[in-house]
């Protein structure tokens, strides 16, 4: 794909979080796609694959937030050469103040361990 393609990917992908549009948002993502969440925080993890961080969108969205407030990502810039994109959807980096989101996620959500996260993998690697 042109540059520009690839550029005009990373504003749908947004939509689709915004919209909680699950089908696109998986998609959209790359093969190979990476997510990692601040190990602070009771769902702290390396995800590293499609199904495990498909998985962690729609049931930490679902549980988390208020999706008829829903999230709404902004993009101020997007670089793209060849096949690059500044923001090109490949790997995840949740950067936030923990503490908060903590506090406001999920101790109200009654999860203030790993164990209380249902959408971590398992580790023997069974849903």
């Amino acid at each position: 794909m042109s540059a520009e393609a690839n550029k005009a990917l990373v504003p749908r992908y947004f939509r689709a979080i915004e919209d909680a549009d699950y089908v696109a948002i998986e998609a959209l993502l790359a093969d190979e796609v990476r997510f990692r969440l601040p190990p602070s925080v009771p769902d702290g993890a390396e995800l590293a694959n499609r199904h495990d961080v498909m998985r962690n969108i729609r049931e930490s969205i679902a549980g988390l937030y208020d999706t008829r407030v829903g999230l709404h990502p902004e993009i101020k810039h997007l670089t793209a050469k060849d096949d690059r994109v500044a923001a090109k959807i490949a790997e995840f980096h949740e950067h936030l103040d923990t503490l908060y989101a903590f506090r406001a996620l999920f101790e109200p959500a009654g999860i203030v361990a790993p164990e209380d996260v249902t959408w971590l993998p398992d580790a023997s690697g069974s849903d």
